[in-house]
């Protein structure tokens, strides 16, 4: 062409964005400023639309301001637009000041508002929105009524979904197919899948997007036979799958007989039918076997990929993950920085998860400062992976500054802060954190009520806990889970009411599994209870043959009791049925570097130098009165050897390297991947008051805090 005009202009923009290539449109808007000079309210428009990402987010905000010095921000088309880009940048303030200063608004600035909020996960302000949008007596649309589906599609805001279903029969949109798929969607993400099916069966129309939604709510819900039944009536309809059908249908499968009965051969059929070049696809696919337990075929299929997306890079970090291999998946990051893929919020999320799950605080701070470089973290996902990172780390002071104000406040973020203090032996803080958040309105939810359950047990909170179970399905719409019975058994436990532990048991709503039988009998090994802790091992292995800790802890009751025959007789079975005991290790950071301490190990470059610091610590903390509880101690020799074998355990070897390795005066983070053997608690209270210094230890279960001889659980735990 030989002249370009603004129209020309415009379509060259307007296919660039449309295609994602952002630089592209970038710079050749800056040459039709150069060369043509005149922009309009479409060429401003299509800039915009470009500028839908993070990285992009400073060429939106500079066309904003080109838009409002050529006096065009009364334009209701470029003001939808920007509240796009700023609702997808996450600028959740940006876009609402803009909202709120529009002279003229239309029904798209609503609903652009409410799918905005939906995007970022903040639901009940999408509700809200749609209040306001009635109260004012404004005219809705099939999408207005999508959105606020999406909004309630969460199990905390089934009553509000079902409203606005009533709404959309009494406006007349429920038989509109966008509104039918949302409904389909919205009932199978609130776990009713009965509902879901039902307005699928009621709808005129369906297309492929409406049988992706009944089969994604019943793969969310984990109704494989579902899912495997619509997937073939779908086909039998001649209606072909597309990339959406088969990443439900793969997360759909999470088991070991899933993979081989599904699994396997719906990847065969995407072989056949050439689906494996799509890169959703093979990322699900990745997830599938690593969700099963085959975390070998997930890697072979990400090796053998050439081009790797930030995507891609993501599931297999997720993979890792889920199999307990942090330290892994953080080396993946890295290795996905080094080739140059550039980072989303997902990747960062992963990773600050992965950092708290190792307790690596410099590692996870330098995440943090991470994603705020690169304008993630105001995204949701990733503000609550940093609060998370810093409640496991120990840093309870870093976490709260992050908390969001309580009346924006998500449930994610009020179940971290409950946990958290839970976590910290914070008891009192957890409870009136979770009475905080009902009163703000946010309703609790099945994670809530074990992290509220679980500070009951640790805290010895024992009626409390009572009348939290009680009032969870009562007053909250909760039902008693597997996991709400783990803490109750645990509450009636660790305060030595092992009838009423048992008795609970015959009772509970759900029927005993082996976390249930591991919990009662960790209970009778500290309290000394021998028959009941050879009936809940026996019941331990009949729910899990190969769990060690069903001869370990039973082995615990029988040494404390002093049956040595039994404990003999027990590691004979162990050996017979080749099950390996869990090995116990501690690790703490020091100068960047992660040292990793078994029990008796003495592999460790400064071996001597921490076998020194041992004699002398145990020299020191006899004079200021320690004497062994060589209970702790597990096999028949003389006290003198069941000592030296107590001076051996994971956290005591952790302890004099740390003491050794850092600056004296400094706190001391140490971290244990069971929980803290009784002796070595007592020599942690003893050891911090000789040396004058805190020491945080972290075991699976809390944190202990040593100060003067003091530990922060009250010796309860």
């Amino acid at each position: 062409m030989d002249e370009h005009d603004t129209i020309s202009w415009n379509s060259i923009l307007s296919a660039f964005a449309h295609n994602c290539l952002s630089e592209e449109s970038l710079r050749y808007f800056h040459l039709m400023r150069l060369n043509h000079g005149e922009v309009d309210e479409n060429t401003l428009s299509i800039m915009l639309s470009a500028c839908h990402s993070v990285e992009n987010l400073k060429w939106g905000r500079g066309i904003h301001g080109l838009l409002l010095r050529l006096g065009l921000e009364l334009d209701i088309c470029i003001s939808n637009t920007l509240l796009t880009m700023y609702f997808e940048t996450a600028k959740y303030e940006e876009a609402e000041k803009l909202f709120d200063s529009m002279p003229q608004k239309d029904l798209i600035s609503w609903n652009s508002m409410m799918a905005g909020y939906v995007l970022g996960g903040k639901c009940s302000d999408a509700l809200r929105v749609l209040q306001e949008l009635l109260r004012m007596g404004n005219l809705t649309n099939f999408v207005t009524f999508a959105s606020a589906l999406s909004a309630c599609a969460n199990t905390e805001s089934l009553s509000e979904g079902i409203t606005v279903h009533a709404l959309a029969i009494t406006s007349g949109l429920h038989e509109d197919m966008v509104v039918g798929n949302a409904l389909v969607t919205m009932y199978g993400k609130c776990g009713m899948t009965q509902e879901s099916d039902k307005v699928f069966k009621h709808m005129c129309e369906k297309e492929l997007v409406t049988w992706n939604a009944l089969i994604g709510g019943y793969a969310d819900n984990e109704e494989v036979d579902e899912v495997i039944k619509t997937f073939k009536s779908m086909r039998e309809k001649g209606i072909s799958p597309n990339h959406i059908t088969l990443i439900h249908i793969l997360g759909s499968f999470n088991n070991p007989h899933n993979l081989l009965k599904h699994g396997m051969p719906l990847h065969g059929h995407i072989l056949i039918t050439g689906c494996e070049s799509d890169e959703y696809v093979r990322n699900s696919l990745i997830s599938m076997y690593a969700n099963c337990g085959d975390l070998d075929s997930s890697t072979s299929i990400f090796c053998a990929l050439v081009n790797k997306t930030a995507a891609t890079w993501n599931a297999m970090v997720a993979a890792r993950s889920h199999h307990g291999q942090w330290e892994e998946a953080l080396k993946l990051l890295v290795e996905m920085q080094r080739a140059e893929v550039g980072f989303d919020q997902f990747s960062l999320s992963e990773a600050l998860s992965a950092s708290a799950n190792l307790a690596i605080l410099e590692d996870g701070q330098h995440l943090h400062g991470l994603a705020i470089k690169l304008g993630f973290d105001s995204y949701h996902f990733v503000t609550n992976a940093t609060m998370d990172m810093y409640g496991k780390c120990g840093e309870l002071d870093h976490l709260l500054k992050l908390l969001p104000d309580p009346k924006t406040r998500s449930r994610l973020s009020w179940n971290i802060l409950i946990s958290a203090f839970a976590r910290h032996g914070s008891f009192q803080k957890a409870r009136e954190t979770f009475h905080e958040m009902v009163a703000q309105g946010t309703k609790p939810d099945h994670v809530t009520f074990v992290s509220l359950l679980s500070s009951c047990s640790h805290g010895g909170l024992v009626q409390e806990g009572v009348d939290y179970f009680a009032s969870m399905s009562a007053d909250f719409g909760v039902p008693p889970a597997i996991e709400h019975c783990v803490c109750m058994v645990d509450l009636f436990g660790r305060s030595g009411r092992l009838r009423e532990a048992e008795e609970f048991i015959k009772k509970m709503p759900v029927p005993p599994n082996d976390f249930i039988w591991r919990t009662l009998l960790s209970a009778c090994k500290t309290h000394g209870y021998l028959e009941l802790g050879k009936k809940a091992a026996e019941n331990l292995l009949l729910a899990n043959p190969s769990d060690d800790s069903a001869y370990v802890l039973y082995s615990n009751v029988c040494a404390t009791s002093g049956r040595w025959q039994e404990v003999l007789g027990l590691r004979v079975t162990m050996e017979a049925e080749n099950v390996k005991k869990k090995p116990a290790y501690s690790w703490l950071n020091v100068r960047n570097k992660i040292s990793t301490f078994g029990a008796g190990d003495g592999s460790h470059v400064e071996w001597e130098k921490i076998n020194e610091k041992l004699m002398e610590l145990r020299r020191e903390i006899k004079e200021a009165g320690y004497v062994a509880d060589t209970k702790c101690a597990l096999h028949d020799t003389d006290e003198e050897q069941k000592e030296d074998n107590l001076w051996g355990h994971s956290e005591r070897l952790a302890l004099a390297y740390g003491l050794i390795s850092t600056k004296e005066g400094s706190t001391l983070r140490i971290f244990k991947n069971l929980r803290v053997c009784g002796d070595c608690h007592s020599v942690y209270k003893i050891v911090s008051r000789v040396v004058g210094r805190e020491i945080v230890l972290r075991d699976m279960y809390r944190f202990h805090r040593f100060s003067g001889g003091e530990c922060s659980c009250g010796d309860y735990w």
